[in-house]
């Protein structure tokens, strides 16, 4: 079975852009080009297959409770961390980073930054050029952040207008999980994280003007395992399970929701 995510952005002219560097990207590096299984009817349709012994009897327990379905799965699988900030808005590298990839399934992924420097924003952008012009006209907030072992170290903080302050100061609190959010490669950067084992790997990220280059340092999963869904985490497998139960796979609806935020 072929993977099909990429061809549903490709499909949207506001995305095709991102969807071609994806291809391309996937191609070069060996990649398999999921982006999200909520977009793979039928791969999905295997991985609920192999998800039914271990998560069956707990969707006839809590079938009317989203949430705490997804706990008691995460919690099943050993996959509750406690130790960790999650930051709800956008993050871009300044130059090289280091970051491991922590959930994927979803654009933008999730990741920690091992070492390096990042902007903050509270917008998306496909472009750098575009986020520097919001931040000339104040039109973006001005925040910058060093990170080290997935910890802020170091952050200059301009301007703070639109990000929800709390959620600035709660970064120096512990390991701290981003949304990566990395212009117009944003989606090839799901692809990646699909074919990496999450929180076992390391990616460098290096940004050169408008272009971002990437290096698998270690983590590459096998291909047939990113194609039976091996590398989802726990809260995706879950989702993704009852999300097919009640028959609420929208993959159209996904692909509109991001392109809505370009």
């Amino acid at each position: 079975m072929e993977p099909k995510s990429i061809q549903a952005f490709l499909s949207n002219t506001l995305s095709r852009r991102m969807a071609e560097i994806a291809s391309t990207l996937s191609s070069e590096m060996n990649l398999v080009p999921i982006v999200s299984f909520y977009l793979e009817d039928d791969l999905l349709k295997e991985l609920i297959k192999s998800l039914e012994n271990p998560l069956g009897y707990l969707y006839k327990l809590y079938e009317n409770n989203r949430d705490l379905f997804i706990k008691a799965v995460m919690e099943k699988l050993n996959e509750i961390r406690k130790d960790i900030i999650e930051f709800p808005y956008y993050a871009l590298p300044e130059s090289q980073i280091s970051v491991t990839f922590v959930e994927n399934n979803q654009v933008p992924p999730k990741v920690i930054v091992n070492q390096g420097r990042l902007r903050l924003s509270f917008l998306p952008y496909d472009s750098y050029e575009s986020l520097d012009r919001a931040i000339s006209s104040r039109e973006e907030d001005d925040i910058v952040v060093e990170f080290s072992g997935g910890k802020v170290v170091k952050m200059e903080k301009k301007r703070n207008i639109f990000i929800e302050n709390k959620s600035v100061d709660s970064l120096t609190s512990g390991r701290v999980v981003l949304n990566f959010y990395l212009t117009n490669y944003t989606i090839f950067s799901s692809v990646l994280a699909m074919n990496l084992k999450l929180w076992d790997n390391e990616v460098k990220v290096k940004r050169e003007g408008e272009e971002i280059f990437f290096e698998i340092v270690k983590g590459k999963a096998d291909s047939k395992d990113v194609l039976k869904g091996g590398t989802l985490s726990a809260r995706s497998k879950a989702s993704l399970y009852y999300d097919y139960k009640k028959k609420n796979i929208l993959g159209r609806e996904i692909v509109e929701a991001f392109v809505s935020k370009i």
